[in-house]
Parts: structure tokens; sequence; C-alpha cells
């Protein structure tokens, strides 16, 4: 079996991740689903690569596509790191409420 190589990124990649950024920035960023068909990547790995692409001065950034940018890859690996619980989505689990329902004896 042959070792697989690490993939080296290029800039070419990383222009495609800042052209992913800037046309899903006004929608809060891509869904997981594109972005992982996209880049092959999870939300926290394509927006820790976004984050570190933003952050850097060379890109050809305005401050206001910049400062967007990095507003939405804090929020997005906020929302990843910190997942919201079933209740905060308007489900509660009352199952520990509720008594338990056992057949008769026959």
């Amino acid at each position: 079996m042959t070792p697989t190589k690490p993939h080296v990124r290029s800039k070419r990649d990383d222009d495609l991740v800042l052209e992913f950024g800037n046309r899903w920035a006004v929608f809060g960023g891509g869904s997981a689903e594109d972005i992982f068909v996209t880049f092959g990547w999870t939300e926290a790995q394509y927006f820790e690569r976004l984050k570190v692409l933003a952050g850097r001065r060379f890109p050809p950034l305005d401050d206001t596509l910049r400062h967007r940018l990095l507003a939405v890859c804090a929020e997005r690996l906020q929302r990843t790191a910190h997942p919201p619980s079933s209740a905060s989505n308007g489900h509660v689990d009352d199952s520990a409420s509720r008594p338990t329902v056992r057949p008769s004896p026959t």
C-alpha cells in the first residue's frame, strides 16, 4: 500500500476558498453540504482556512469584505464548536417527565 501524500495547498486553492467565501458571505457562508461537495472539507476546516486567508493583508480584499468574511468565520466556527441544543430549536425532550407505560400482566 502506497502512503498518500499530504494535500499541498496552492494559490489556486486559496483563491477558490476566497471566491467561495465572497460569494456566500451575504448569506452567512455556504452550507456544510456545499462546503463538503466543493472542497471535501468539514465546515470547521473551511472556515479556519478562510479565516487565515481573510486575515492576511496581501489578498486583494477590500476592508469591508475582509471584515465581513472574518465575522462570518467567527460566527460559523462558534456554531460548529457549540451547536445549539434541541431545546433552543423549539424541541423539548419531556420524556423524563412522562410516566412510563408498561403492559399489564396477562
